[in-house]
């Protein structure tokens, strides 16, 4: 058993295809990009960010010291971080800048293992590459009809809609949804979690 640090229902699907057994912890962090931060780097201390609070929920709340499992995922651009919209001209405006270009999604990982009031954390990140099919303006409002843009970095969702506009991916296909389930698996078994429901 593990506790998912996320409200993410992606990352929740993404884990019980597998068997992880996971109860979800609502946490709530600054998620602030720093600009003076690589993107690589940024990623990383966020899921790490998340990580943190989601301990300090279980200990504080005198939760079961199961290990915390939380991460975050980006699109990036020429080095240019690429978000969840603000609005829907902002959805649009971030879709026609990926349109017909190839971009990065980074996710990172962080796992929290708590002994006592103390825990040791473990992060590890994993990037995609993705080639965008040519978009027009109005293939993006039509597809911020569907709502999928909104909660989702990049404005897109590749498990949805979305899909219609990708040509090609390099990379995990579970990272671009938001969880690396290959390197998640591994780091967990590292760490000799039991993380299998075998029900």
């Amino acid at each position: 058993m593990i506790y998912l640090a996320s409200k993410s229902p992606r990352r929740t699907e993404l884990l019980q295809q597998v068997g992880v057994e996971h109860t979800i912890i609502d946490i709530e962090v600054d998620e602030n990009i720093n600009s003076s931060n690589s993107p690589q780097e940024n990623v990383r201390a966020l899921s790490i960010l998340k990580c943190q609070e989601g301990v300090r929920k279980v200990i504080t709340e005198n939760m079961s010291s199961f290990p915390v499992l939380a991460a975050d995922t980006i699109v990036v651009l020429e080095d240019k971080i690429f978000g969840k919209p603000e609005s829907e001209p902002d959805a649009i405006a971030m879709l026609l800048k990926l349109s017909g270009k190839t971009h990065t999604v980074i996710t990172a990982v962080t796992i929290g293992i708590i002994n006592k009031d103390k825990a040791k954390f473990h992060t590890i990140s994993v990037s995609s590459n993705v080639e965008f099919a040519t978009l027009t303006e109005v293939d993006c409002k039509e597809y911020c009809k569907t709502n999928e843009p909104f909660d989702k970095a990049g404005s897109y969702g590749i498990q949805g809609y979305g899909s219609a506009f990708i040509k090609k991916i390099n990379g995990s296909y579970s990272n671009i949804v938001g969880l690396p389930i290959h390197e998640v698996v591994e780091i967990l078994k590292e760490l000799g979690i039991a993380y299998w429901d075998k029900k």
